[in-house]
């Protein structure tokens, strides 16, 4: 069966993580010892495979050529301090543990080291509450080097992994994996509806940020949510993927539709039925400070971008910069402190960006500029319920105006903020210092003999550094911040269409102004671009059809109305409804090199 297809089935599936690495900022692990090389924090990390098939000097590894040296860079997980004996068994069992918020622990997965084929053959999982013993699964004889272990306990923080005998004589501990998320998944029967709504801009095509949105009804089961195992976990920021399937050769085949944080749970003591509210990632930007950028010469946008995300807190493989923005070169550039969600915008209008959370969870930024996916869906009269172009004003103009800004340092270094700060006797802290001017090139200096600063990070309006005191007293000074006055001088230009303007009149519209936007060169870029795209008759068209899941933001696809006349539009909305049946709101624009 296909989307296509009608009649046709479709299926709904929904996983909600109560409790993983990310979203519990809580777990820590300790274990009662550790050989020279160990992490015991690798443990709840989601690795799967050590790094490398460790060479140690244990009698173990041979010179066959695939053994490797280890460092504290490789990913081993925790490795113990005591050797076992010459038949696998420890003289004191090691044991390590993993400390959790208050959470039912249904089941614990064990994974040791699967190159080096070593793993625990008799083992304990303890299962406790504070100092409190739960539940103890005893273990023995055990073959393998991955176990998953039925718990069973509705509410425990702490979890030991006690181990008795490894596989191989004369070896260390090898665990690369003590954990177990707690996530549950909701099928059909289930879910009453969920809707979702996915953005790349506004109807008025700005560029900037857009976060995308979820609301889910679930058959509250036994009344866990509010009475059960899961009453505790009915908190913020749970992570929650919707799917839709359809059947293909007698197997349903799962579309996920993005990964969202629960903002808002509703529970009716006289229903059955549990309401949520999620969103994507991108809103936690709008309260994570960025210290901003320090004036830097013959940068790109790109780099700017990439500093952003580099302090956001993702990884490198949770975002994705467009290549377009390395050939948008910038003389001399400053950021001011602000959050990443401002920052990211001023990218964006710099770069004619859509910066948006895709479907796998991967922050985006997206040029109008790049090159769109091409798909083959068609949406046409005979699976569209609904057809609307949408023209306005907001969306026709014939001239344009764009700032751009030039930054240039002052020649004479001045005091541009200073501090005073206490520190105990060889205490270290961490300090944001904010100044009311712009400023570029700064030094912090201080006259206390035995304060050490170090760590500075400059920004062109705010500075983070470390103070150390390195003497036996408790003492107290001045942070003294220096720089040179940072001048900007702004500048409008315009573009415009004669033969519009005579024909309409004069329509204006004004690009917000970036920081980020360099030159004259570069703002004209942007002008003629928003001249082309907002000419007249140019607008939205948005139609509310059969649904295909597989049309994700970006993508273009074919839009033919009742007289069979066809465009070439890219999706910049979905709003996605599914309620035993599936139904889909999109919203397209032409792509901008069809309208020359």
């Amino acid at each position: 069966m296909e989307y296509t297809d009608n009649p046709r089935k479709i299926y709904s599936k929904v996983e909600i993580i109560y409790s993983d690495q990310e979203i519990s900022g809580t777990i820590s692990a300790s274990a009662s010892s550790n050989s020279l090389i160990s992490h015991p924090s690798e443990v709840y990390e989601g690795n799967i495979s050590p790094t490398c098939k460790a060479c140690t000097m244990d009698g173990n590894s041979t010179m066959d050529g695939s053994f490797q040296m280890i460092d504290d860079g490789c990913v081993l997980g925790w490795w113990s301090g005591e050797l076992s004996g010459s038949d696998g068994t420890f003289t004191n069992a090691p044991y390590l543990d993993v400390i959790l918020a208050n959470r039912p622990v249904i089941n614990w997965f064990i994974l040791s080291d699967n190159k080096l084929n070593q793993y625990p053959v008799d083992f304990d999982i303890i299962v406790m509450l504070d100092d409190i013993v739960k539940n103890t699964i005893e273990i023995r004889n055990n073959l393998s080097t991955q176990i998953r272990i039925s718990t069973n306990t509705e509410e425990a923080n702490r979890i030991r992994l006690k181990v008795y005998k490894w596989s191989t004589p004369n070896a260390c501990i090898k665990i690369l994996q003590s954990y177990a998320m707690l996530s549950e998944t909701y099928l059909e029967s289930e879910i009453e509806s969920f809707e979702i709504s996915e953005e790349t801009s506004t109807e008025d095509g700005d560029y900037t940020l857009s976060s995308n949105q979820l609301s889910l009804t679930l058959y509250n089961k036994d009344r866990k949510f509010d009475r059960g195992y899961l009453k505790s976990l009915m908190t913020l920021d749970r992570k929650i993927k919707p799917m839709i399937g359809i059947e293909k050769n007698g197997v349903i085949e799962y579309t996920p539709l993005g990964t969202f944080y629960s903002d808002e749970w509703k529970m009716a003591q006289d229903s059955l039925w549990v309401k949520l509210t999620a969103v994507d990632r991108l809103l936690r930007f709008q309260n994570k400070e960025y210290l901003g950028h320090e004036l830097v010469e013959n940068t790109t946008l790109y780099d700017i971008a990439l500093d952003i995300l580099e302090n956001s807190g993702l990884e490198p493989n949770e975002y994705e910069i467009s290549k377009s923005l390395q050939y948008i070169t910038l003389d001399i550039v400053s950021l001011p402190r602000s959050t990443i969600w401002d920052a990211l915008e001023e990218v964006a209008i710099a770069g004619l960006c859509k910066i948006y959370i895709d479907r796998n969870n991967k922050l985006r930024i997206i040029s109008d500029l790049d090159e769109k996916a091409e798909t083959d869906i068609e949406i046409n009269k005979s699976n569209t319920f609904k057809y609307e172009s949408n023209i306005a004003l907001t969306k026709f103009a014939n001239k344009v105006y764009v700032d751009y800004s030039e930054q240039s340092p002052g020649d004479t270094l001045v005091e541009i903020a200073s501090a005073t700060i206490s520190l105990d006797a060889n205490e270290s802290k961490s300090i944001t210092i904010s100044y009311d001017t712009d400023a570029a090139y700064i030094n912090a200096t201080t006259t206390v003999r035995n304060f050490i600063i170090t760590n500075l990070k400059e920004g062109v309006n705010a500075c983070s550094l470390t103070v150390t005191n390195t003497a036996n007293i408790r003492q107290t000074g001045p942070i003294s911040i220096t720089g040179y006055m940072l001048n900007t001088t702004y500048t409008t230009i315009s573009a415009e269409d004669p033969d519009s303007i005579s024909e309409y009149g004069v329509v204006e519209y004004t690009h917000p102004s970036s920081s980020l936007i360099q030159s004259y060169a570069q703002a004209e870029t942007i002008a003629n671009y928003l001249l082309n795209k907002l000419k007249a008759g140019e607008g939205t068209i948005t139609v509310e059809w059969r649904g295909d899941p597989s049309l994700e933001l970006e993508k273009t696809y074919t839009l033919k109305d009742r007289f069979n006349d066809g465009l070439i539009l890219v999706a910049e909305y979905n709003k996605i409804t599914f309620d035993g049946s599936l139904k889909e709101e999109t919203r397209g624009r032409k792509l901008i090199e069809e309208e020359n």
